[in-house]
């Protein structure tokens, strides 16, 4: 996976962490990552500091083939795997435009869009 990390990290250099980031997130536990034929997805829980709920998110992701609808294909398995581990909900974060109208016609909700400007 660590050459798909790199092309993200490329595409996308508004990303903090490093392939070697992911790498110990991983091997540490504070992480999990996920490998299917079609790519891969990396995944953590975040707790709401105000209510102690906890969600699954999906922070990272590479697909071998663009458009194969692997969102659609894994949902079912990463919903109930989610839910297993006491998760209330999933959460995906990115910045392509395109997933937001593939997401959000696959019966996800727009919660919060982050814009952010150097100071």
């Amino acid at each position: 996976v660590l050459p798909a990390i790199d092309e993200i990290l490329k595409q996308q250099p508004q990303l903090t962490f490093t392939s070697q980031n992911v790498f110990e997130a991983c091997e540490e536990g504070t992480a999990v990552l996920w490998v299917a034929d079609e790519g891969f997805v990396v995944s953590s829980g975040e707790t709401d500091p105000f209510t102690g709920e906890r969600t699954f998110l999906v922070w990272l992701a590479w697909a071998r083939e663009i458009g194969q609808n692997c969102v659609v294909k894994h949902y079912s398995f990463f919903a109930q795997a989610a839910k297993d581990a006491g998760f209330k909900r999933m959460e995906v974060r990115t910045p392509i435009p395109k997933m937001e109208r593939y997401l959000l016609s696959e019966g996800w909700d727009k919660d919060t869009v982050i814009y952010t400007r150097e100071l």
